[in-house]
């Protein structure tokens, strides 16, 4: 009878370790998950903060406040690029050909012919 309740003590106490590892181990497991969700949260924060936030460009642009703005612009007849870049483009900021270069890039332009009654998306700067 000894050895029986030796026997079913000693299995009632591996019994006790092992449950007592598993709790263990869930609760390490625990941790571990709330430590990788907070440190993407840290990340995402951060890149949140980078992608969203105003950028300052150095030099002399950064003083003067430009707003961007994009219009839709019926071409007329005789109307060109060059005639259009010249009523929108902002001299500070490029040359119109660099301005005819964006708006040919924005409207998925290959050449230089427009054609009248069509629209063209133009982005342009004021002060």
């Amino acid at each position: 009878m000894d050895n029986t309740l030796n026997i079913a003590i000693a299995e009632e106490y591996r019994s006790f370790r092992e449950i007592a590892e598993a709790r263990r181990i869930q609760k390490r497991k625990s941790f571990l998950l709330r430590i990788s969700a907070a440190a993407l949260g840290i990340v995402l924060l951060v890149l949140g903060i980078l992608l969203f936030s105003p950028s300052v460009k150095a030099g002399a642009e950064s003083t003067d406040s430009y707003e961007k703005r994009i219009v839709s612009v019926r071409v007329e007849e005789n109307d060109s690029l060059w005639k259009i870049a010249e009523r929108y483009y902002c001299k500070e900021k490029e040359s119109i050909p660099d301005f005819i270069r964006s708006i040919k890039k924005i409207n998925h332009l290959n050449e230089d012919t427009i054609y009248p009654d069509t629209y063209l998306l133009i982005q342009y700067y004021v002060k």
